[in-house]
């Protein structure tokens, strides 16, 4: 925003940034990381900087961002709070325990962060989601017709466990269905439920999910989000 970074500090310092934010553009976050490279090495880089960037973030929670036509901004965009709580602890781990916190593994092209499929790739601490209807990203289907939704979703082990998922399929961003038979036991999991449409229009089916570093499935913070959508067409 203006500032020129030099990348020079003493400790460790952990950077996390959105990969929707309109306010501090993704941009800055790159630029950072290359001033401690530049400034710091690729050994004194790898030593004392940590960089985590939140898929589906904006620059401040979904409430606060106008909702599309029939779609509310909870359906695509996440709430970090329980991201940077749970940074926040692994950054004083680091500090006292010596323990490494888990960074993110990503690309830059064309103005645009670029994160890995999978888990393993991406690393951080973010589950990665997939949605499909009826096999795949978009579905059209006729008023009352079943459309199958699949939701897989996948985190580090050493990052946690899935320990809910939860779908909203008309937009409202109210996640009103639970998935059932997730019980924090698996870092990968692959679910499927189905649903109709009584109006035609285009829906986004949406998955919420949820991971916790222990696999706690009754816990109420550190629950760490990511979203994904598929698109339904009823005719």
């Amino acid at each position: 925003m203006g500032n020129c970074y030099t990348g020079q500090y003493e400790g460790k310092l952990m950077w996390i940034h959105h990969t929707h934010d309109s306010s501090v553009w993704p941009a800055n976050g790159l630029l950072y990381a290359s001033a401690v490279l530049a400034a710091q090495g690729p050994e004194g880089a790898a030593e004392n900087f940590c960089i985590r960037w939140n898929e589906n973030a904006e620059h401040g929670p979904p409430s606060i961002v106008p909702p599309e036509p029939n779609r509310a901004s909870a359906t695509r965009l996440i709430d970090f709070t329980a991201i940077t709580e749970q940074s926040l602890q692994d950054l004083i781990d680091w500090v006292e325990k010596g323990i490494k916190p888990i960074g993110n593994r990503y690309s830059y092209a064309d103005g645009k962060v670029i994160l890995a499929d999978s888990a393993r790739e991406r690393g951080g601490i973010q589950p990665v989601v997939r949605v499909t209807a009826n096999g795949g990203p978009r579905a059209e289907v006729g008023v009352g017709d079943k459309v199958t939704l699949c939701a897989e979703a996948e985190v580090l082990p050493e990052a946690g466990r899935i320990v809910r998922i939860e779908w909203d399929f008309d937009g409202t961003g109210t996640f009103p269905v639970q998935q059932e038979g997730v019980d924090g036991t698996s870092a990968q999991v692959n679910v499927s439920v189905e649903h109709n449409y009584d109006k035609p229009g285009t829906y986004f089916a949406t998955a919420r999910v949820f991971s916790h570093r222990e696999g706690d499935t009754g816990a109420r913070r550190l629950l760490i989000p990511n979203v994904a959508q598929a698109r339904v067409v009823v005719v």
